[in-house]
């Protein structure tokens, strides 16, 4: 299986690539900290991964998604799977002072998530299709004071 993963950097997602190495998959990496992707393709290396390579993807950049897939697909000439566990998080009183972190937050967790999900979805329907799963959060399945609009983007993205 031929697999790429945005945000296997950190905790749950390099967990996940790690345990889909052991099962044999191939991995390219994107994010947005170069240091993180040398550090978690050491990782998967050290681990006995096929791991096919890296490249800068940042879901606050959309015009980074196409070439990041470009470079994904040459590296491992077809996609079977795309997953994505990408996204950041803010305390609901931090968001509440700080308007421009709070768009950020609901533009980077929802509408872009949601738009690199798309181009995904295209590429691996053009070929033999494959498999998109996209990791939320319970804070999106009901509303809380401590994480509203926290929780609002990740609802969007679940729905």
């Amino acid at each position: 299986m031929r697999v790429l993963m945005l945000g296997a950097t950190k905790g749950m997602g390099r967990s996940l690539a790690r345990q889909l190495a052991a099962r044999g998959a191939t991995i390219f990496l994107l994010g947005r900290n170069e240091d993180d992707l040398r550090a978690s393709g050491a990782d998967l290396s050290a681990h006995g991964a096929n791991y096919a390579g890296s490249a800068y993807c940042d879901l606050e950049r959309p015009e980074t998604f196409a070439p990041a897939l470009d470079l994904a697909e040459a590296a491992l000439g077809e996609l079977d799977a795309v997953i994505l566990s990408a996204g950041i998080f803010a305390p609901q009183g931090r968001l509440e002072e700080d308007s421009e972190l709070a768009e950020k937050l609901l533009k980077v967790n929802c509408t872009n998530t949601i738009v690199f999900c798309e181009r995904a979805r295209r590429r691996l329907l053009s070929k033999a299709g494959g498999v998109l799963c996209v990791f939320s959060s319970v804070a999106g399945e009901r509303g809380r004071k401590p994480v509203i609009l926290y929780g609002a983007s990740k609802s969007g993205l679940t729905t």
